[in-house]
């Protein structure tokens, strides 16, 4: 009976601690998360996303060695985990530095990734750049979204640009920040020679009222919710984990990095 109950509070623990390491991770709290991470294998040494969290936290401090050995763990418990697969490929563009990103980064909006029809637009960026650059971000993560003459690139967190909005776009774009409005950007999809990004209209400026930053294409009203995966419950046969996934954390078969996509519509009113 001890041993029963024993068993059933390490189990409590691991969902604390699994919740708590997507929490950090979310708030960019890596430090945090490897500890978080590394007291769970302490328990569960054969967890498998447990090693694909931590190996998503070394790589975000730039511990690019001790990710690949957290990544090569996994595959020794999930011999066919394609996250793990996918992360030691692009850590093997990466060489080992310390990351140089600001403290106290800013945390993800899940509004980012609502779609609404005029508020946000979905675009593939043109000119993307190298492997190199594009290895260091991934899906859900924030860019920047700046101008420079009649173009709009887009910039990750390292300073670098990753590639630029395509012309009638950034047309459209630039009148509508010079009129005062503002714009939010993520990474909703990452393939060999495609970067998609969701942009979200965050403020608009009164002198702007009734211009729809983003006309509609046709279809209806709809609020489309793009999460990343922690927040959808999939069954992953023996990859299976009570709190759902993460992009980078949790295999996701053979399917793409895209954003899970789950409509919403005439049920939803959209937040002001």
């Amino acid at each position: 009976m001890t041993q029963a109950q024993s068993s059933e509070e390490k189990a409590q623990l691991k969902v604390q601690w699994t919740r708590l390491a997507i929490d950090q991770a979310l708030a960019s709290q890596w430090e945090e998360a490897v500890t978080t991470n590394r007291n769970i294998l302490n328990i569960f040494p054969n967890d498998a996303e447990a090693y694909n969290r931590l190996g998503k936290a070394l790589s975000e401090l730039g511990r690019y060695s001790e990710a690949r050995q957290a990544y090569n763990q996994t595959l020794k418990y999930s011999p066919n985990n394609t996250i793990a697969k996918k992360n030691l490929d692009r850590l093997s563009l990466l060489q080992e530095e310390p990351v140089t990103t600001p403290a106290g980064l800013e945390r993800i909006d899940p509004r980012l990734f609502i779609e609404e029809t005029g508020k946000t637009g979905t675009t593939d960026l043109i000119n993307i750049a190298p492997a190199s650059v594009l290895a260091k971000v991934g899906v859900g993560d924030k860019v920047q979204l700046y101008v420079s003459g009649h173009t709009i690139f887009a910039r990750i967190a390292t300073g670098e640009d990753i590639g630029q909005i395509e012309p009638r776009l950034s047309n459209r774009l630039i009148n509508f920040m010079e009129g005062g409005n503002r714009y939010a950007a993520a990474i909703l999809a990452m393939e060999p020679g495609l970067v998609r990004l969701i942009i979200r209209e965050e403020y608009q400026h009164p002198s702007m009222f009734g211009k729809v930053s983003f006309p509609s294409q046709g279809g209806g009203d709809m609020i489309r919710a793009y999460t990343k995966d922690t927040m959808v419950r999939y069954d992953r046969g023996d990859d299976e984990d009570e709190l759902g996934n993460e992009d980078e954390y949790y295999d996701g078969g053979d399917e793409s990095d895209e954003l899970t996509e789950v409509d919403f519509e005439g049920t939803i009113e959209p937040e002001e």
